[in-house]
């Protein structure tokens, strides 16, 4: 099957990106071969443009279409020209925003590549610091900021996140996608959004489809493209239940485990 694959779809934290945000060498020569030998590389994270620009930068893959905020948005590398995009409506983000307001729960709001917080936190500093964004601290402004956002991102312990997931679940029902990036991110994006839907979206530009696909991911917003792909692999430090709808499990991020399995199963053909 995997002579089939043209399209290698991979997500950057905890996936591609090692722990502390660096690409080896190793995986960037690995993903140049790929390029070489004529495989089409596809960036899908949850994260904003103003963050995966720089690593798709460091990537050296040309300013080709990556996918953002769980596929929400298709958006150019270098350019950064949009492709495609859905945003979450206004008024169903101020609906989410007002309940974050009740209940006292840590909110990002995402606008226009400009990341959206009430106040400075711990949650936050270690947002900044780890996917190198710059919040825009706008108080009590956030609830009511005029504009779509492609995401809202609530922060919390993922005990206290289980409680909200289910709460607002059952509040919001379909109008927006709510799905874990990590155990402590809870991500609300446009709805009838998912990285399934975005990564088919760019096979089918490319006159693809899933039978051509391989995905790469570790949490439950990834869960979606490994479903849909040929080739669904987790990585070895993925969740569990991200493991259990895999086809494999590959090494882990810290080992480079993306780039060995492309090099072992589509570069070594």
């Amino acid at each position: 099957m995997s002579n089939d694959i043209r399209l290698v779809a991979i997500d950057l934290d905890d996936t591609l990106l090692r722990d502390d945000n660096t690409i080896s060498a190793y995986t960037h020569e690995v993903l140049t071969k790929a390029q070489d030998a004529g495989y089409t590389v596809l960036i899908a994270t949850g994260r904003m443009y103003q963050t995966a620009k720089p690593v798709g930068v460091r990537l050296g893959i040309g300013d080709i279409p990556m996918v953002l905020f769980s596929g929400g948005l298709i958006q150019r590398i270098e350019s950064g020209e949009k492709v495609w995009e859905a945003t979450i409506p206004e008024a169903t983000a101020h609906k989410i925003l007002g309940l974050a307001k009740e209940h006292n729960w840590y909110i990002q709001s995402y606008i226009d590549d400009v990341l959206y917080v009430h106040h400075e936190t711990d949650f936050s500093h270690e947002y900044e610091e780890k996917t190198g964004a710059t919040a825009t601290y706008v108080g009590d402004q956030i609830y009511t900021q005029p504009g779509c956002p492609n995401k809202l991102l609530i922060i919390e312990n993922p005990e206290r996140l289980n409680g909200i997931q289910k709460e607002l679940t059952a509040i919001m029902g379909d109008a927006v996608e709510i799905v874990r990036s990590k155990v402590n991110f809870l991500e609300i994006n446009a709805p009838n959004t998912s990285k399934a839907t975005a990564v088919d979206r760019m096979a089918q530009t490319l006159g693809l489809t899933a039978e051509n696909v391989v995905a790469f991911g570790n949490s439950e917003n990834d869960i979606s493209m490994l479903r849909y792909a040929s080739k669904g692999i987790a990585v070895a430090n993925a969740e569990g239940p991200v493991k259990a709808v895999a086809d494999e499990v590959c090494g882990s991020n810290s080992d480079d485990g993306v780039a060995h399995w492309i090099e072992e199963h589509l570069l070594s053909k």
